[in-house]
């Protein structure tokens, strides 16, 4: 399996691997995927973002396609127990989207 298809970690064991000791607790915006597709909540405004990329989502596994390009810097996605946990890197925060 690849970092993107593995689930081996719950996401408050990735949020402890990316924090330094001094970090305040870190941010998790929790959205459903489903429910932002339908035109929910998207706190980040994650989907609006890959769609201007050219970057449909459909599914959790199409949020995976941003891992790709090499000139992407600000979002990192990786798969959690819990769904698709995305770091936005300029601002610390995270987003966790379920199905």
């Amino acid at each position: 399996m690849t970092e993107d298809t593995e689930a081996s970690e719950p996401l408050a064991a990735l949020l402890q691997r990316y924090r330094s000791y001094d970090d305040e607790p870190t941010e998790v915006h929790r959205a459903s995927l489903a429910q932002a597709l339908a035109g929910g909540e998207d706190p980040l405004k994650v989907l609006e973002y890959f769609t201007t990329l050219g970057l449909p989502v459909q599914c959790l596994d199409d949020l995976f396609q941003i891992n790709n390009d090499p000139s992407e810097e600000e979002l990192h996605v990786f798969r959690v127990q819990e769904g698709v946990a995305i770091s936005v890197a300029s601002d610390g925060v995270w987003a966790l989207y379920t199905p």
